[in-house]
């Protein structure tokens, strides 16, 4: 048996833990009220920023913090602005987040179960440091460099109304918002949420506009809160932003979906703002459906139309990786070109890419080479039709391609498309990785119909000819060929400046305006004569070009067009890096002329200025003679103007020899 001792002893311990309960429950009854000035003190210590707490004032321990006063103030660290100050705040934290900012276990990312607040002035700074009032990190952490806002994670976060001032230099973000509760809609039931706020962003201005129809937490957990009708309206400068659909919070908008319709100037201000590498294009306008999903943004049935372009696709972006994945298929009923001519620097309404200096055709824009890294990329390119631009009759239809963005590098492989019965393939890049970036071409063709494809037409072209049913064009035939080049640079001009490779195209089966080749020779007697009775098409026993490119000179090795009448031979070079021109065209007749000034005709000048003129020396010869004798007899004037031909193949079999395994099978007229 229990002695007295023994019974005396647990007696004192029931009655020690029964004091102790019932004191506990008392206080957890009461709220803990004289615990509010060691509370202030302790989180002050640790969090190193001034934390002060309303006089009315109820802490609950039991299963988690839950805290609740009628005036809240989180300092900043220093002497920058108050991070909060609230009325009528109440906080629910888990104690995990507790023994994190005591620096008990490992340190995780803040998290708060609840915060309500009926009104709050939340002033958020960082600074280009990373350096924000809003981490909660001891001096000795580092800062961040993130973008992002890295924010405390919020299961729910509701204010009623108040205002929020921000300024992050790290981010170019600069907003004042005011947030207020309305009626909202009736149907709905209780009331809604509106934000209003206006800033800049990278030194645009910006005006924001967010309404619910239904309670909307700033922030919340998408398990736990209700999705509720949600309009968010943006408009900075020509660029306007609305979105239509539901969410369950604001600050990370999880459970996003609905429509959204954007326009603006460039597609690459609003990849800039979202953090989504985009090209630098001119007007454009989107329609269709978006989503997320936790950190997974989807765009469906999207409507895109760029200046004339016609564009959809669907898209899936994910922030989940270390560097975002952007994946999808980009479709479209017609691309015009020229459309995306600003992405290589060129003007256009809304691309603000500033003029070539003078007497420059090429454009010199710096390229956002840094972009290639904020994400990478893999997009499936199915275009019905791709416009070339005035100069072509039949578009590339349609065009497929496989578009990749991996680790600064852009490809585009693939690349199949087919026009005037022929067809176009091959691949390009762009490595952004070194300094200057390098980029290549690896493009083939053949079989392109050119009296299908070129938009030009003969007006001189005989009854005689169109009766036959021929094609009113300058030239006929099947072009193939092949460019394989590279260089290096961050701008359009700085690429062609630097490339190298060569490139080589031919004529099969083709036939020739017979007033251009004799245009071409200055043959002003059978010139004149074609006019009169009308242009005919001469057959071309070969036609061949080949260019060799060496640190942006680009030189013919090769430029032949042979007919029955004539060879016309093409020689000189011109320059990428000055853009200037100095070519030379030299046309040998094989057959007689009465009047001819047989000398080579020679282009000079600059992309921007070009000129034409005849070689001085050979044409100065005839025309001295010509008029010496023109002094013994005037009808003798015109024999130094006689050619009389010369019958060979003009050295046709010489330029195909040169392209070697590329060369097509066509036959060489023979004297």
């Amino acid at each position: 048996m229990m002695n007295k001792h023994g019974k005396t002893g647990t007696l004192l311990v029931l009655g020690i833990l029964t004091t102790a309960i019932a004191t506990v429950a008392v206080c957890e009854y009461q709220g803990w009220p004289f615990l509010r000035g060691p509370l202030e003190r302790t989180l002050s210590q640790k969090l190193q920023r001034r934390i002060v707490l309303g006089d009315q004032f109820s802490l609950h321990l039991l299963g988690a913090i839950r805290l609740s006063t009628n005036a809240l103030t989180i300092g900043s660290p220093g002497s920058a602005p108050d991070l909060l100050n609230a009325v009528n705040a109440r906080l629910d934290l888990p104690y995990s987040t507790v023994f994190g900012l005591m620096g008990v276990g490992p340190r995780e990312p803040i998290r708060i179960t609840s915060l309500e607040l009926d009104r709050m002035d939340a002033t958020l700074s960082r600074d280009v440091q990373g350096q924000a009032n809003w981490q909660f990190a001891p001096k000795s952490a580092k800062p961040t460099d993130s973008p992002g806002l890295d924010l405390p994670r919020f299961d729910k976060l509701v204010v009623k109304a108040g205002r929020l001032q921000m300024q992050d230099d790290l981010m170019k973000l600069n907003l004042d918002a005011q947030v207020s509760t309305t009626e909202g809609d009736q149907a709905q039931g209780g009331s809604g949420l509106l934000i209003n706020g206006k800033g800049h962003y990278l030194k645009r201005p910006f005006d924001l506009r967010i309404k619910s129809s239904g309670v909307l937490p700033l922030a919340a957990s998408p398990d736990s809160a209700m999705a509720v009708p949600i309009t968010v309206e943006a408009s900075a400068g020509q660029s306007k932003f609305r979105f239509n659909g539901q969410g369950v919070d604001v600050l990370t908008l999880s459970d996003l979906d609905g429509t959204l319709t954007l326009s603006g100037p460039s597609l690459a201000a609003v990849g800039d703002a979202v953090g989504v590498t985009l090209p630098t294009t001119t007007l454009f306008s989107l329609k269709g459906r978006l989503s997320k999903k936790g950190d997974v943004w989807s765009l469906k049935q999207t409507n895109l139309d760029v200046g004339t372009s016609q564009l959809g696709g669907s898209f899936t972006f994910d922030r989940r990786p270390k560097v975002p994945l952007l994946t999808g298929e980009l479709t479209g009923s017609r691309f015009v070109l020229s459309d995306l001519a600003p992405a290589f620097g060129a003007q256009a309404p809304g691309a603000k890419n500033p003029p070539p200096p003078g007497g420059r055709v090429v454009p010199q824009r710096t390229f956002d080479i840094p972009s290639l890294h904020a994400m990478n990329a893999d997009l499936k390119v199915r275009l019905k039709r791709v416009e070339l631009g005035s100069l072509f009759a039949r578009p590339l239809e349609p065009l497929d391609g496989q578009l990749k963005l991996q680790s600064g590098v852009l490809t585009i492989s693939d690349l199949l498309a087919s026009t005037a019965d022929g067809r176009v393939n091959g691949r390009v890049s762009l490595d952004g990785n070194p300094k200057p970036p390098t980029w290549s071409a690896d493009v083939h063709w053949q079989g392109i119909r050119l009296e299908q494809w070129l938009s030009p037409r003969n007006q001189f072209v005989g009854k005689e000819e169109l009766d036959k049913g021929a094609q009113s064009r300058y030239v006929t035939g099947q072009l193939g060929g092949h460019a394989k080049l590279h260089g290096q640079g961050n701008s359009a001009s700085q690429m062609l400046a630097t490339m190298d490779g060569d490139a080589q195209a031919w004529v099969q089966d083709g036939t020739v305006s017979h007033l251009v080749v004799e245009a071409i020779g200055l043959d002003v007697a059978q010139a004149l004569g074609v006019v009169v009775i009308g242009d005919d098409l001469m057959p071309m026993h070969c036609a061949a070009v080949r260019v060799k490119a060496q640190q942006g000179a680009l030189k013919p090795e090769v430029g032949v067009i042979d007919t029955k009448d004539s060879t016309i031979l093409v020689s000189g070079s011109l320059s990428l890096v000055d853009e200037s021109l100095d070519l030379v065209m030299t046309a040998k007749p094989k057959d007689f002329s009465p009047l001819t000034l047989r000398s080579p005709l020679r282009v000079q000048g600059t992309f921007a200025d070009p000129k034409f003129r005849l070689e001085a020396k050979p044409l100065g010869l005839k025309v001295i003679s010509a008029v010496a004798l023109g002094f013994i007899n005037p009808l003798a004037s015109i024999i130094p103007l006689i050619d009389l031909g010369d019958k060979t193949d003009g050295g046709c079999q010489q330029a195909l020899a040169k392209l070697k395994g590329d060369r097509p099978k066509a036959q060489v007229a023979r004297p």
